[in-house]
């Protein structure tokens, strides 16, 4: 986490507790240009050799709590072999959303996905959201909670050109990618530029079950939850 300019994770006592169980959802934003917040205070902690050094005594993930992201993650090089030497999560298909969902599996998830790299501003906390609503409808036909986290200090790690942005939201409609281009320190562009993560763990929604949820029950859910 020295690459970033340490890591920090603020969790209420009675999320720590929920963390513990299973059928939830924790939602990260935002993605970053590179999902910081998620590896760093997410799924490297929840992997961790030592849990002691990064989480409070006594304290347990479930042993198959889990994380998605996107796909296309794993035909890139260099991120593809590190995403497999973490173990830490698995390609954000529908198949595998669904095999994690059916078994009641605690896992984490970046909803802004792709969206979010398109829009990512320097300094500024841009989140891609009011169309998103099909984590809402998993959510709802298997009964999960969702727990909102939020990084601040994800979009500081790098500057990217905002100039691409019809073009890289134009090829994640289309194709389902985006080709940013950015940069963080000036010696080696691919390391962040630093000033930390700070997780910080807000409020739970508690869903019900419904199996066949309408567009009122996604529009109801999806609104309180972006409220």
């Amino acid at each position: 986490a020295a690459c970033v300019g340490g890591s920090t994770v603020w969790v209420p006592d009675k999320i720590l507790q929920l963390l513990q169980g299973r059928g939830y959802l924790v939602c990260f934003h935002p993605h970053g240009i590179l999902p910081l917040g998620f590896s760093f205070n997410g799924a490297l902690r929840v992997k961790a050799e030592a849990p002691e050094q990064f989480l409070p005594a006594s304290f347990n993930f479930p042993k198959d709590c889990n994380g998605v992201q996107a796909p296309v993650l794993w035909r890139v090089p260099f991120f593809a072999p590190a995403l497999r030497m973490w173990d830490a999560c698995t390609p954000a298909t529908k198949g595998n959303m669904k095999k994690l969902l059916a078994a009641k599996t605690a896992f984490g998830i970046i909803p802004g996905g792709s969206e979010d790299v398109a829009i990512h501003e320097h300094g500024k906390e841009n989140v891609f959201i009011n169309s998103r609503y099909g984590f809402i409808k998993y959510a709802l036909q298997h009964g999960y909670s969702l727990i909102l986290a939020y990084t601040f200090g994800e979009n500081d790690q790098f500057y990217s050109l905002s100039c691409l942005r019809p073009l890289n939201l134009w090829l994640v409609k289309r194709f389902g990618f985006v080709l940013p281009i950015f940069w963080g320190k000036t010696f080696f562009p691919l390391l962040p530029r630093g000033g930390g993560l700070n997780t910080v763990y807000g409020r739970v929604i508690h869903l019900p079950t419904i199996h066949d949820p309408t567009f009122e029950d996604l529009v109801k859910w999806h609104a309180l939850y972006v409220e």
